[in-house]
């Protein structure tokens, strides 16, 4: 039996030697035939890709998620996973993503976990404007989380950060692909919860493991590119506004930390 076929779509800027990285650990995936595309959103210089690798040059910055669209649409496979060009998969984290996506047709898409990190940092219940806060304030590290026990494998969550995700093609023309209105931020949380409503389950699966730095809680909040950022979160909270009350008191705390 032949193995599954992912489109592995890596959006980069200026990223330089990480870039090779997170294509070598495509390349080095088992059990899964991948066809990697990379996007090159305006890198000056321009991006260089080893051969057999897809390159899609745009000469100015479209943003993380016109970017992101415009390497989706250039591939076929079935299956596509979104990589950020300073993650690395382990050899078996995208074979295990693909796994429960494959036999499961409520399953919509796939999260890993991140190494060093708890599960919570990467994905959790959909954020409230008071985590949202807490995490600016450098609060807390993490995502409200889920019900889970230690012997889980995979648990539900409502979203998955956008370092990596794995979605099947049909579920990211169903809604209409990643918003391009979001320039960058949150618009892998907003495609997300997009996913979940329409399509189906988001699952963060434990074996799953990719090498990825926490991600950086922007702080420059009085820029021209934080007042940007702010002004999208405000967008992304009022959209799903019935998603993003306040969960504390319905959460129920992990046991596996």
């Amino acid at each position: 039996m032949l193995s599954e076929h992912v489109d592995v779509v890596i959006l980069t800027w200026n990223d330089g030697e990480l870039l090779a990285h997170a294509i070598d650990s495509a390349h080095r995936s088992g059990g899964v035939e991948t066809h990697v595309i990379v996007v090159d959103n305006g890198s000056e210089p321009a991006a260089v890709v080893p051969e057999g690798v897809q390159l899609i040059r745009s000469e100015v910055n479209l943003g993380v998620a016109a970017g992101r669209n415009r390497g989706i649409a250039a591939g076929s496979s079935p299956y596509v996973l979104i990589l950020d060009s300073d993650a690395a998969l382990t050899p078996d984290a995208l074979s295990q993503l693909l796994k429960p996506l494959a036999d499961d047709p409520s399953i919509a898409m796939t999260v890993p976990t991140f190494t060093d990190q708890t599960p919570e940092e990467s994905a959790g219940l959909a954020p409230t404007l008071e985590r949202k806060v807490a995490r600016v304030r450098n609060k807390t590290n993490g995502y409200e989380p889920v019900a889970r026990t230690k012997n889980d494998d995979q648990w539900d969550v409502d979203f998955g950060i956008g370092a990596c995700q794995l979605f099947s093609r049909r579920a990211w023309e169903e809604v209409d692909g990643i918003d391009e209105t979001y320039f960058y931020g949150p618009e892998d949380v907003d495609f997300c919860l997009r996913m979940q409503s329409e399509v189906g389950r988001i699952v963060q699966v434990r074996d799953a493991v990719v090498d990825h730095p926490p991600r950086r809680r922007f702080r420059g909040l009085a820029t021209k590119r934080g007042m940007a950022h702010a002004w999208a979160v405000t967008r992304f909270l009022w959209r799903h506004r019935n998603r993003t009350k306040s969960v504390g008191s319905t959460a129920v705390p992990a046991s596996v930390d």
